[in-house]
């Protein structure tokens, strides 16, 4: 059972929302700064669980870099025919670049 501190966070949080809910459909429309407002609530919805559940399981939901499974990236080489016809990266090139429609660039 959550403490008493955690239940008046989850009130806490509950209230943000309804505060941000009625400004966001109040005279003001539907700005950018509501939208992240929302997403922002609902992640500390989402850390106020994780925090609920590492108190109430005594070990974190998530695991630790030690962990998380190892990911193989293998070592062959790539075929070369997926670089056939590109030009070095870096700024501009060395060979002139060819639009379909347009012919040679400046053209």
């Amino acid at each position: 059972m959550p403490g008493a501190d955690i239940v008046e966070l989850l009130g806490t949080v509950d209230r943000l929302a309804r505060c941000v809910d009625s400004l966001r459909s109040s005279r003001l429309g539907e700005p950018t700064v509501f939208l992240r407002l929302v997403d922002d609530v609902e992640q500390l919805r989402v850390n106020v669980a994780t925090l609920m559940g590492e108190l109430v399981g005594g070990a974190p939901t998530h695991p630790s870099a030690g962990e998380r499974p190892a990911v193989s990236v293998s070592d062959m080489p790539y075929d070369s025919g997926l670089w056939h016809g590109a030009d070095d990266e870096g700024v501009g090139g060395h060979r002139p670049q060819i639009s379909p429609r347009l012919g040679p660039a400046g053209a």
